[in-house]
């Protein structure tokens, strides 16, 4: 069952259709307003018009990886309260360690977990 809207928007950038339908339909049933983009050049273009309240950030895509779509995101002040959660089917520990080190605010592995993301996005929009 759907929850009533509650207005928060989350960006999702991620490459793959599937995974991208799998995260729209879930943020969608739990009531937030969602923009995706299924790269990091879309993603920096949709920012130009649109302030979300949390981005979920895949870290691997061809044209711009995560890491160098973040340090454009952090660029801009704009976005300095916007949380970044950063998602990965490359859950190495390193890898994590050089996500964390980044600045990102989570990380979250692939195949995601669902009930997890939903409870991670509530807790960091006070939901």
């Amino acid at each position: 069952m759907a929850e009533d809207k509650n207005n928060k928007a989350i960006l999702i950038v991620e490459d793959d259709p599937l995974n991208m339908r799998l995260i729209v339909d879930l943020l969608e049933l739990n009531g937030f307003n969602t923009l995706s983009c299924p790269d990091g050049p879309g993603a920096l273009q949709a920012l130009k018009n649109t302030i979300p309240d949390l981005i979920l950030l895949d870290i691997n895509m061809p044209k711009m990886n995560g890491f160098e779509v973040y340090e454009k995101i952090r660029e801009d002040s704009r976005f300095d309260q916007i949380k970044v959660i950063a998602f990965s089917g490359s859950v190495m520990k390193e890898d994590e360690e050089r996500i964390r080190a980044a600045g990102f605010d989570d990380f979250l592995p692939k195949p995601i977990d669902l009930k997890g993301l939903i409870r991670k996005i509530r807790g960091y929009l006070s939901i």
